[in-house]
């Protein structure tokens, strides 16, 4: 079974997110923010990262450089509330460090977890 791990701030989305993994048959983990995220990685083996952009303490970007410290390969797919606008610097940040792919919230499930499996796909 392959392992996602999933950062966010806003419980309910983690929440959501996590119900919506574990009924596609994956196993979860969450985070609140992205603080742990170096030593969690470096802890548990896993499929792919689903981290949020925006979130206090450690936001999406300095996690997807924690995540890259650790494991260099691993699939990272972001997530955000913002408005999506025209060369948005942080979303272009996330992906020039490793994002597969960024996406608005909210998400749609079929197009977040066909991300996922291509991500992941991906990266293997």
């Amino acid at each position: 079974m392959q392992k996602i791990l999933v950062i966010d701030d806003d419980e309910i989305f983690r929440d959501y997110l996590a119900a919506l993994l574990t009924r596609a048959g994956y196993q979860v983990r969450t985070l609140p923010n992205g603080s742990a995220v170096e030593t969690t990685v470096q802890a548990e083996p896993f499929d792919a990262v689903v981290t949020d952009l925006f979130m206090p303490i450690a936001d999406g970007i300095e996690t997807i450089r924690a995540v890259r410290k650790r494991s260099p390969k691993l699939p990272v797919i972001g997530v955000t509330g913002e408005v999506e606008q025209e060369n948005d610097p942080c979303r272009k940040a996330m992906t020039v460090l490793g994002a597969k792919v960024v996406l608005n919230k909210p998400i749609d499930a079929s197009v977040f977890l066909t991300a996922l499996r291509e991500a992941i796909t991906a990266g293997a």
